[in-house]
């Protein structure tokens, strides 16, 4: 039997907006009403794809993702969207799917409001005006990112709490969701985390007597007042182990203003098109509301906390200026083998009877270490031999001057160009200072040019690789790497990308 998905999505944007037609629940009506119009699809089996909250610029959707393996197994047959842009709204992705993958597939697609049925189109892909609309949605997205930031940025400075989910110590309030209120029930934990830090405890043994006493750590309470399952970075054994404080958890609280009363936002800047594309700001640029809600802990104790922290490297976190990640290119990538925590990297300085200083760097696991489980430390300059051995052999690197190199990323700037020339050319046809004939003709040259740019690349990549390095970077971590299990100075496992 034949079987037609009907893909939904809302995106971030859409949230935002109070027009009812975007939601779910419209969408699915509207396709379901389409299909009941139309007795060609009598005989087709429903089914749902629904992606709630995702940017149509992400293509790493959880239904989308989904139904496209579906479509791979040859189990559906046709897929209907409200319109282009609910499908995808990458210009040049969107025409890749519609030109290419759907024909080869035999899939046929339906985009209602743009009046598209690839059943209906001559030869095996979109005509010029589904090309113009697809355009005209990735600058669509690309305008609609900045006002969607904008938008949120004018509610953050009236004060409204975005996030989903408040700071340990505060809770939605049940009356407002855009306000936070003190968590009686936790609250007294924050107090104590202050108070142990202004008697000159550290970061790190803060963490230790918290675990002791089998306080509640952040995460356990937001599963309580959230109700749901999260799942921590700790390996699962046939013993669920207990949530863990950490030192980085005792310095997020510290380094938390919002505790004052003051109400901080806009600390990354972030990207609406790619969450996980982000950076820290300048605590001198963050977003405040002051007063915005019931203190926690007095500013003067706050400040005070901050000028310790200064002092002490140990308890300096990700809002401050310290420099993190950046004393081994291993730094987020070496687990500890035993509770499958990413390990911290430790730089210790000793004199030398010359008068030289000898910094020696080091692993070690923070999670076993607050809970008395032995873990032996590894030394950092070892490890990263071995990583890259490792790198070299699995991939076939060779070391190799810079004229040897392959020069891939000139080529990657040429399609970016190129892309560009094309934006520009479909703008001058807008403006009517480019006929619509030269304009194809224009188009066409520009992929056959790009396409040739492509398979030299491909041909490139395919041929060994070789590396300008004598040793282990970042980049290569970043490009072949997902974590590294070590202890002592072994490395006991490499899970790869």
């Amino acid at each position: 039997m034949n079987k037609i998905a009907l893909y939904i999505r809302l995106s971030v944007e859409d949230m935002i907006k109070t027009d009812e037609s975007e939601s779910i629940i419209n969408q699915r009506a509207y396709l379901n009403d389409y299909l009941d119009k139309n007795e060609e699809f009598k005989n087709f089996t429903r089914e749902e794809y629904v992606d709630d909250g995702y940017s149509g610029t992400n293509e790493n959707r959880p239904a989308f993702q989904r139904m496209l393996e579906d479509v791979k197994k040859n189990d559906i047959q046709a897929i209907i969207v409200k319109d282009l842009s609910r499908f995808m709204r990458d210009y040049i992705t969107l025409g890749d799917y519609l030109e290419n993958i759907f024909p080869f597939l035999g899939v046929r697609f339906i985009a209602i409001n743009d009046g598209y049925d690839s059943d209906k189109e001559k030869g095996n892909g979109t005509d010029l005006d589904i090309q113009f609309k697809g355009l005209l949605y990735d600058f669509y997205t690309k305008d609609i990112s900045e006002k969607v930031k904008s938008s949120m940025t004018t509610l953050k400075k009236q004060g409204k709490f975005l996030a989903w989910s408040p700071p340990l110590g505060y809770m939605k309030d049940p009356n407002d969701r855009h306000k936070i209120i003190v968590d009686e029930e936790t609250a007294w934990i924050v107090k104590k985390i202050f108070k142990l830090a202004l008697d000159g405890i550290s970061s790190r043994n803060i963490a230790k007597i918290l675990n002791e006493e089998k306080i509640p750590t952040p995460s356990k309470r937001k599963s309580e007042l959230t109700n749901l399952d999260f799942e921590y970075s700790i390996i699962r054994t046939a013993k669920k182990p207990r949530p863990t404080w950490t030192n980085g958890n005792v310095i997020d609280v510290l380094a938390n203003e919002n505790y004052t009363g003051t109400y901080t936002f806009n600390m990354q800047d972030k990207s609406v098109l790619n969450p996980s594309s982000f950076k820290f700001k300048p605590k001198e640029e963050w977003g405040r509301v002051e007063n915005n809600h019931e203190a926690i802990i007095s500013k003067e104790d706050f400040e005070k906390v901050q000028k310790i922290k200064e002092k002490n490297l140990f308890m300096k976190g990700k809002n401050t200026d310290y420099e993190w990640r950046k004393k081994s290119p291993l730094q987020g990538f070496a687990k500890c083998p035993t509770c499958n925590h990413i390990l911290g990297c430790i730089q210790s300085k000793r004199k030398r009877q010359d008068g030289s200083i000898r910094v020696h760097t080091y692993f070690t696991c923070r999670i076993c270490k607050c809970n008395n489980v032995k873990h032996k430390n590894s030394r950092a300059g070892s490890l990263e031999e071995k990583v890259f051995e490792a790198i070299k052999e699995k991939y076939g690197l060779e070391d190799s001057n810079k004229d040897e190199k392959v020069k891939v990323k000139p080529m990657e700037k040429s399609i970016e160009d190129l892309e560009a020339k094309k934006m520009q050319n479909f703008e001058k046809y807008k403006l009517g200072k480019m006929n619509r004939q030269k304009f194809i003709d224009s188009k066409n040259l520009i992929d056959e040019e790009i396409q040739a740019i492509k398979e030299k690349i491909q041909k490139a990549k395919e041929e060994k690789e070789v590396i300008d390095n004598t040793k282990l970077t970042r980049e290569l971590m970043e490009k072949y790497i997902d974590s590294v299990f070590c202890e002592g100075n072994e490395v006991l496992n490499i899970i790869w990308k």
